[in-house]
């Protein structure tokens, strides 16, 4: 099994984002220097990890059947972002944009590849995540080729996020390209541990 490690980044800072005063900060990770959550097997799963995030909110990162999911904060691997992935092989990549509002991350945003063709060409997604206390969820969706898609995922985070209802809410998207192959459902309708 091809196991999924995203490049390691140096974590970038501080930045400041727009007049609302809400900024973004950056953080890398390694799966191999993240901690185990649980060990992959030798067929299809790779395993669960735990990565130091922003302001010490977790990332939980999992892998099987070649596919990635993402969760933030504590006991990610309940939250709905966690049951959340796209369709077709995917991987999702560092480093992690944290949306924060006086210091702290209400959104974080990451940079997914997702295999497009039989021929194993790829095209990337931003997703935008919701932080809760108790969840995660995706909240957004903007394709990678979108015009400015690191600022419209900004404004998405900025404008979406903290009014999210992850329960009921069914995430939306800018695309030029279609949809993203994901399903666009509620966190009430998902299967959740």
């Amino acid at each position: 099994m091809r196991r999924t490690l995203a490049p390691l980044f140096l974590a970038l800072g501080t930045l400041a984002a727009n007049a609302e005063g809400n900024t973004s900060a950056y953080t890398a990770f390694d799966l191999e220097k993240c901690r185990v959550i649980e060990p992959g097997d030798e067929y299809v799963y790779a395993g669960t990890w735990a990565c130091d995030g922003y302001g010490g909110v977790d990332v939980i990162q999992s892998s099987a059947d070649d596919r990635s999911f993402a969760a933030f904060g504590k006991d990610g691997a309940k939250h709905c972002s966690f049951a959340k992935t796209f369709s077709p092989f995917n991987t999702s990549l560092s480093p992690i944009e944290w949306r924060l509002k006086n210091g702290q991350p209400f959104a974080a945003i990451e940079r997914w590849s997702v295999v497009s063709d039989e021929n194993g060409n790829s095209v990337t997604w931003l997703v935008v995540n919701a932080l809760l206390e108790r969840d995660s969820c995706h909240v957004h969706y903007v394709s990678g080729s979108y015009p400015n898609a690191n600022e419209q995922a900004r404004r998405a985070a900025d404008d979406l996020a903290e009014g999210f209802d992850c329960e009921n809410d069914v995430p939306t998207v800018d695309s030029k390209v279609g949809a993203p192959p994901i399903e666009f459902t509620a966190c009430r309708e998902l299967p959740r541990e």
